[in-house]
C-alpha cells in the first residue's frame, strides 16, 4: 500500500475531507492535498509526518474512533520503509552520468555544497557514503536546479531522467525531479527555518512590534535597582533570571557604553519559556531606547535551526540600526557552552557543560574590579570575530552604494525579487508611471538617475557575469488584490509608487526583451510569489544580499559560508 492509499484510509475512517485534516495538524491546505494524491511524501522522520498523526487521531476522536498517535504514525511510516532502502551502488552510478551530463565537475560540486573534493570524489566511487544521503541528495537536487538554466542542459537532463523535455516552470520541478531519480528518500520538507526567517523579515512592521510591547509607552527606570554587588544564580530559570537582572542594572546606570553579548548555549531551551521571551524582548527595546549599541556575538557553530532561530528574534532589533552582528570563525568545542554579556554597569558569565545547562552556574557583577575584566574579556572576544552582516538604513545610503559597487563582478548572481528592477524599464515608461502617481519632479529625476545608472551597472555586469532573475508574474486578480510597485529600495524611496496591471505587462514585456538582449541573463516569472516585500541576491559563494523594500527599507549584506550556502541551497515554501 502507498503513503497516498493509507492517508485517504484513514480520511475515510474519519469519515473527513483532506482541508479538515490539515487544520487538525496544522499543515497547509495544498500540502495535505499533495500528500492524498500521491504528488508528495514526507520524510520518514520529518515533523510533518507526525503532525500528521496528530490531526488524525485528533479527527478519530470526534468519530468516537479512537485511535493510538504511534500506531498511526507506524502505520504510516510501513508505507514509506522502502524508501529508505535504495541500491547505494546504482545511486553513486546515477549520480556520476548527471554530472557527466550536465558537465557538472565533481570540484565545482564539492566547492558549492562545502564539502572536501575528495569526499564527492569517495562518493562517486562508491567508497564512502553521506552520514545523511536525504540531506545531500537534497543538496544535490538544489545544486542543479540552479545550474540547469538553458534549454540544452533542461532538454539533456529530460532526457536522462526519462522526463518531458518542456521547460519546469520552476526551480522546485527540477530539484524535486532530480531528488526522485536518485532514488533517495530526501522528501521535500516545508518546515525549513531559513524560510521562517525571511517570512518574519517579509511581515515585519515596526508598528505591529511597538504596539506589541507598547515601545511608546516605555519608561526608562530611574530607581536604583536592588542587586547585591555580586549574585550567583543556578538552574535554566535562574540563568533567565540572571539575563533579566543584567538589563535592569544596565538600564538604571548612567553609563552609554556599548554593550557586548555573546552566548553559545541552547536557545531552544530558553524559547520554550514564552513569558521570559517577551520579558526578554521588551528588556532589549529598553536598551535600544536608551540609545546604547549593542555588538551580539552569534553562535553559528550551532545546528543551523538553533541558529536562525537567535537571528530571527533579533529581526525587530535589527531593524532599529543600533545592533552590529559578529560571528567566532573558529568553531567552539562541543563541551563547554559559554554566555557573557557586559555594559557599562554590569557584567554577566556564566558555563555549563553541553547538554547539562540546568546544571550551570551563572554569576552577576557590578564591582568595577569584575566589570573591567569582563569588559576586557569581551572586548578581545570582539576582535576575534568577524561581522556577520553589515545593515544599512537611509542613515547609511552612501555607504550602501559603496558595497553594491564593491560587489565581486566575477560571481554568477541569482536574484529572487518581489518587484521588478527597474534597470530592464524605460526612461519613457518610468515617466508616464510617476506622473500618473504624482511624484514630485525632484524625486522623479532622482529616480531617473538612479535607473539610468543601475541599468549601466547591470549591462557592465553581464557583459561577463552570469545573473539568473526570479520575478513575480501574478494574474489580473492576484495583481488587483496585492498591487506591485516600483523597486526603489536601493534608494531608500519609501514612498509607494504603485503599477497598475497595464504597466506591470508592459515591465514584464520590456524584461523579457532586455534578457533576450543579454545573453548571459536567464529571466524566469513566478506566478504565485511567497515573499511581497523582501529581494535577495546570493552572490556566488561570496555574499547574499537581503533587501527589505519598505516598512522600513533596509538591506542585510550577509557574508557568513554557512548562510550563504543555506542561499544557495534555498527554494521557497508553496504557499496556499
Amino acid at each position: 500500500m502507498t503513503f497516498s492509499q493509507k492517508l485517504t484510509g484513514y480520511l475515510q475512517l474519519c469519515g473527513a475531507s483532506y482541508p479538515q485534516l490539515a487544520k487538525a495538524s496544522g499543515l497547509s491546505v495544498s500540502t495535505v492535498a499533495r500528500y492524498k494524491n500521491g504528488e508528495r511524501e514526507p520524510a520518514y522522520d520529518s515533523k510533518q509526518l507526525l503532525k500528521l498523526a496528530d490531526g488524525i487521531v485528533v479527527l478519530a476522536a470526534k468519530v468516537d474512533h479512537p485511535l493510538e498517535k504511534n500506531e498511526v504514525l507506524l502505520s504510516l511510516q510501513k508505507t514509506l520503509q522502502n524508501r529508505l532502502d535504495i541500491d547505494y551502488q546504482t545511486y553513486t552510478a546515477n549520480l556520476g552520468a548527471l554530472l557527466k551530463t550536465l558537465n557538472i565537475r565533481s570540484s565545482t560540486l564539492a566547492k558549492a555544497l562545502s564539502f572536501d573534493p575528495s569526499h564527492i570524489s569517495k562518493v562517486l566511487s562508491g567508497q564512502r557514503r553521506p552520514g545523511n544521503l536525504s540531506s545531500f541528495t537534497l543538496e544535490i537536487g538544489a545544486y542543479v536546479s540552479r545550474h540547469c538554466t538553458s534549454e540544452q542542459d533542461i532538454a539533456a537532463l529530460a532526457a536522462l531522467i526519462h522526463r518531458d523535455a518542456r521547460e519546469p516552470e520552476s526551480p522546485r520541478e527540477i530539484r524535486d525531479a532530480v531528488v526522485e531519480w536518485l532514488g533517495s528518500n530526501a522528501a521535500v520538507t516545508e518546515d525549513n527555518p531559513l524560510a521562517h526567517f525571511l517570512e518574519t523579515m517579509d511581515t515585519f512592521r515596526p508598528d505591529d512590534f511597538i504596539n506589541t510591547i507598547r515601545f511608546d509607552d516605555i519608561r526608562l527606570p530611574t530607581t536604583l535597582f536592588q542587586l547585591p554587588t555580586a549574585k550567583t544564580y543556578t538552574t535554566l530559570e535562574g540563568m533567565e533570571r540572571c539575563e533579566l537582572d543584567f538589563i535592569r542594572a544596565t538600564l538604571v546606570s548612567k553609563s552609554q557604553k556599548d554593550c557586548i553579548l555573546f552566548c553559545d548555549m541552547p536557545l531552544e531551551e530558553m524559547a520554550k519559556n514564552k513569558e521570559f521571551v517577551k520579558k526578554w524582548m521588551l528588556g532589549m527595546a529598553m536598551m535600544l531606547k536608551k540609545g546604547l549599541h549593542l555588538h551580539v556575538i552569534h553562535d553559528v557553530s550551532r545546528p543551523f535551526s538553533e541558529m536562525m532561530l537567535g537571528l530571527e528574534s533579533y529581526i525587530p532589533l535589527y531593524m532599529t540600526g543600533q545592533i552590529s552582528p559578529w560571528y567566532l570563525p573558529v568553531r567552539q568545542n562541543d563541551i563547554f557552552t559559554h554566555l557573557l554579556r557586559v555594559s557599562g554597569a554590569a557584567a554577566m558569565e556564566g558555563s555549563a557543560i553541553a547538554g547539562y545547562h540546568a546544571e550551570g552556574r551563572y554569576y552577576l557583577s557590578k564591582a568595577e574590579e569584575d566589570l573591567r575584566f569582563c569588559r576586557k574579556k569581551a572586548e578581545r572576544l570582539l576582535e576575534k570575530a568577524k561581522p556577520l552582516m553589515d545593515i544599512y538604513r537611509s542613515s547609511r545610503c552612501v555607504e550602501f552604494a559603496d558595497a553594491m559597487r564593491r560587489t565581486r563582478q566575477d560571481a554568477d548572481r541569482l536574484t529572487v525579487s518581489s518587484a521588478i528592477p527597474l534597470y530592464t524599464l524605460t526612461g519613457e515608461v518610468l515617466g508616464q508611471i510617476l506622473s500618473r502617481c504624482g511624484i514630485p519632479d525632484k524625486e522623479a529625476r532622482e529616480i531617473e538617475l538612479f535607473r539610468q545608472n543601475s541599468r549601466r551597472a547591470a549591462e557592465e555586469y553581464l557583459s561577463g557575469g552570469k545573473l539568473t532573475l526570479v520575478v513575480p508574474d501574478p494574474g489580473r486578480e492576484q495583481f488587483e488584490a496585492s498591487p506591485l510597485h516600483l523597486a526603489l529600495s536601493e534608494i531608500f524611496f519609501e514612498t509607494d509608487v504603485p503599477y497598475t496591471f497595464e504597466e506591470y505587462q508592459t515591465h514584464i514585456a520590456l524584461t523579457r526583451q532586455f534578457a533576450e538582449a543579454h545573453p548571459n541573463m536567464t529571466l524566469k516569472t513566478d506566478e504565485h510569489p511567497v515573499f511581497k516585500n523582501i529581494s535577495y541576491t546570493v552572490a556566488g559563494n561570496h555574499q547574499v544580499i537581503v533587501s527589505k523594500n519598505k516598512y522600513p527599507t533596509i538591506h542585510f549584506i550577509i557574508h557568513h559560508k554557512k548562510m550563504v550556502q543555506s542561499f544557495q541551497n534555498f527554494i521557497p515554501p508553496i504557499k496556499d
